[in-house]
């Protein structure tokens, strides 16, 4: 990281710590921010005199999680920045495991059915058998991308101050657009559990990331993913944007 890019990191903190009611939680009096030193992650009380660290949660006020705090799970990365937060988590292995495996027989014996007798038609030259076998096919490639997806994509997650990107890389879903929300209008984050599929008529469960917005909106940011990756991104932004961690009806826990 260069010098300019550290530079501007800690002018960007600086202008947060501005925004934060700072008070000294050894004698509860304001802390004027003049004396928090960047540098050193320190900030010091003029009242009590006591030293205090920038990374101690309490000293900023937050609430301490009604549950567990969540390890990192595999396949995710994390890096955290004063001005933004990146998670990216490998889709397969973030992804509920029940009905993936389904997926993959599924697809390998649509598939093997369809595409012999199409390369034989080819082959035979018989190309009118074709036609009615199109529609097929083309499901069949279909199902075939999506797998390279779950199997290659990473699903990206950047959160600012301002706005929040969900995008999946490197290939790209064409029925599915990069979810983007501002983070200011956003109140609460849940997960919540939902039925994905069925095999031989029991359920497939997977877990889905909701955002309340202040105006009382639930939006959908993050489908098919296990309960522990959902909960982690959850936590994760949650603190960043220093959302309170509430009990929202329907919502799961660890």
């Amino acid at each position: 990281m260069s010098d300019h890019t550290i530079h501007k990191e800690k002018e960007v903190y600086k202008q947060k710590l501005k925004k934060i009611d700072l008070s000294c939680n050894v004698c509860n009096n304001d802390i004027d921010p003049a004396n928090v030193n960047i540098n050193n992650t320190l900030a010091k009380c003029n009242h009590c005199n006591s030293l205090l660290f920038l990374d101690d949660e309490e000293f900023f006020g937050r609430k301490a999680r009604n549950r567990p705090e969540m390890m990192i799970p595999e396949g995710t990365e994390v890096l955290h920045l004063p001005s933004s937060l990146d998670i990216r988590t490998n889709w397969s292995r973030g992804k509920a495991r029940g009905g993936m495996w389904f997926m993959v027989f599924f697809t390998v014996m649509w598939n093997a059915m369809l595409w012999p007798v199409a390369l034989s038609s080819v082959m035979t030259g018989a190309l009118g058998v074709l036609l009615p076998m199109s529609l097929h096919l083309a499901v069949g490639l279909g199902l075939i991308y999506y797998l390279l997806i779950v199997f290659f994509n990473k699903i990206d997650i950047y959160v600012t101050d301002s706005d929040m990107t969900i995008s999946s890389k490197p290939l790209k879903n064409p029925f599915k657009k990069d979810t983007v929300i501002n983070t200011r209008d956003v109140k609460q984050l849940y997960v919540s559990r939902y039925v994905s599929s069925t095999t031989n008529g029991i359920p497939n469960h997977a877990y889905a990331l909701y955002a309340i917005t202040n105006t009382s909106k639930r939006v959908s940011l993050l489908r098919g993913m296990n309960k522990e990756t959902q909960l982690y991104i959850e936590q994760e932004i949650e603190q960043f944007l220093d959302i309170d961690d509430e009990t929202v009806r329907g919502e799961i826990s660890n």
